[in-house]
């Protein structure tokens, strides 16, 4: 329990109260994937569809910017999940081998199942993408103050709220890029039905110069867009993608704008506004949206009310604080540790946070045990040593003691130790003052007695009282416990630090070789324990 002598105990208790939370997440990791999935979705837009001539154009100069993002995003989720399944799986080039190499080979009349397979892979491997912002997310928002060290909780609240704002923000992105994609698709799916009814079919859609023929009178006629007619295909929620014409749009901003708007507003409203075609992908699409939408928003929701919840508590904190704050300085000033004030006031008020009923009447009694130790060790270790018994004792006994010292207050009036009654304790004084006084008999009176008090002198913080009971547990062999010839009462309020005999006698049994016996003492059995404890609760 000695502490460095390097080490001020202000300086220790300033440490403490600077500590961070040992988080199993941090905001920046949060950051970085959310950047990370936010790039998925810019490979999708390197499709452009050129309606006049009925192929797909990619934009090769933005394919390989998003390429080179996408690629050093999973170089980074490799250095901070390791080789293991889910970062194998997320960092798969699925997108970039579906759009660089398979698309390209694709012919209309059977482009149809295969970018259904790419399809399915792409929306698979966002599990494993998406896992690690969950991940990190749910470990911040279950962050709770730890052991006393935690800080800024309105700070970290409003930081949590803010990152869940953005993963709605980024569904909505996502969401609105596969929109995007799955119209191209659903267009080319249109040309492989009409493809289906006539000639001049077999050319490759991501090649609009192979020299092909292509039935463009055919195309048009079965796959109606301006005017659209159900009857004949119907595109569904994708049909305002092809009339708008972003489809076959180089304009970036545009199309990423106008993209992340129609998911916005299906996300928010739940889906509720689109109408599907009968196509079963098409309805599965707006299903995951109507459901992710409506998560999303009772996710936000619950940490809506968590973050009022803690602002309230917040306010509620820093009132009873305020009513506190005279009472820590004053702790601090008597202790000796004035410039620590500011640092207690810390730590009390993250303890406050982490129980909102704490009383706060005792203040030292709510600081975490480290503390504690560290005020303790301050006031009562060179106390140890003046006791006259104690001096030149080992270390390893005075820590033993310091250990087991009781921290008890006492309102005034009350008696501490009573004359004639057995001594069970030995007391050091840390604030208050106690008046201590004798009783005697003056032998005068109507029943030919009397009884009179001498006042003793006063004692106060610094002073301590019971050292008889240190040699008591060295030399006696009695389990009876000497007698106080003094009474102490609380002056006033009193703070003091109680060591048991009890305690002390197991104390002495255990570390017999630093003192000096005048008679040899048997370890203590059961039985003495038992007899001792006996006359505790017989005198409380």
């Amino acid at each position: 329990m000695e502490r460095s002598n390097q080490e001020t105990p202000e300086k220790q208790i300033r440490e403490f109260a600077s500590r961070k939370p040992a988080m199993k997440s941090d905001t920046k990791f949060v950051i970085f994937y959310i950047l990370s999935v936010s790039l998925d979705p810019l490979l999708l837009y390197s499709l452009i569809l050129d309606d006049d001539r009925k192929c797909v154009v990619v934009d090769t100069k933005f394919e390989k910017i998003a390429i080179v993002l996408r690629s050093l995003a999973d170089l980074l989720y490799i250095a901070d999940f390791g080789f293991h399944a889910v970062c194998i799986l997320a960092a798969l080039p699925v997108p970039q081998i579906a759009i660089w190499v398979l698309f390209p080979k694709l012919r209309a009349s059977r482009a149809l199942n295969r970018m259904r397979i790419m399809n399915s892979l792409i929306l698979l491997q966002y599990v494993p993408r998406i896992y690690p912002i969950y991940r990190h997310c749910k470990d911040l928002n279950k962050t709770k103050l730890d052991n006393d060290i935690s800080d800024h909780l309105i700070r970290g609240k409003t930081r949590v709220a803010l990152l869940n704002f953005i993963i709605y923000i980024l569904a909505s992105h996502v969401f609105g890029a596969f929109w995007y994609f799955f119209s191209i698709q659903r267009q080319i799916e249109c040309w492989g039905y009409a493809c289906q009814s006539g000639n001049g079919c077999e050319f490759r859609i991501f090649d609009c110069d192979d020299g092909t023929l292509r039935n463009v009178t055919l195309l048009n006629d079965l796959c109606p867009v301006n005017p659209s007619n159900a009857k004949v295909f119907d595109f569904g929620i994708y049909l305002d993608a092809l009339q708008s014409g972003m489809l076959g749009s180089t304009d970036f901003p545009r199309k990423v704008l106008q993209c992340f708007s129609w998911g916005i507003r299906n996300l928010s409203s739940f889906g509720s506004n689109l109408k599907t075609s009968m196509n079963a992908g098409e309805a599965l699409f707006v299903v995951f949206i109507s459901i992710s939408g409506l998560l999303l928003f009772i996710y936000l929701l619950g940490h809506l009310q968590t973050f009022m919840q803690a602002t309230n508590k917040e306010y509620w904190i820093r009132q009873k604080m305020r009513k506190i704050e005279s009472d820590i300085k004053r702790m601090s000033d008597e202790y000796g540790l004035s410039n620590a004030s500011g640092d207690i006031h810390k730590i009390v008020r993250r303890r406050l946070r982490r129980e909102e009923d704490l009383a706060v009447e005792n203040i030292f009694s709510i600081l975490p045990f480290y503390v504690q130790d560290i005020i303790k060790c301050h006031l009562l270790l060179p106390k140890l040593r003046d006791v006259p018994t104690l001096q030149g004792i080992h270390q390893n006994v005075l820590n033993a003691i310091l250990k087991d010292l009781e921290h008890v207050m006492y309102d005034g009036g009350n008696c501490i130790i009573r004359e004639g009654e057995p001594l069970d304790m030995m007391i050091f004084i840390s604030r208050g003052r106690v008046l201590t006084y004798n009783t005697t008999s003056t032998g005068h009176g109507e029943g030919g007695s009397g009884l009179s008090n001498t006042i003793g002198p006063w004692l106060t913080g610094g002073d301590f009282y019971g050292e008889e009971l240190i040699s008591w547990a060295a030399t006696s062999t009695s389990s009876h416990w000497p007698i106080s010839n003094k009474t102490l009462k609380a002056h006033q309020k009193v703070e003091v630090f109680a060591i048991r005999a009890s305690a002390l006698l197991l104390i002495v049994s255990e570390h017999e070789e630093y003192f000096n016996t005048e008679t040899q003492r048997p370890h203590p059995t059961d039985n003495t324990l038992i007899e001792i404890n006996d006359h505790e609760h017989g005198n409380s």
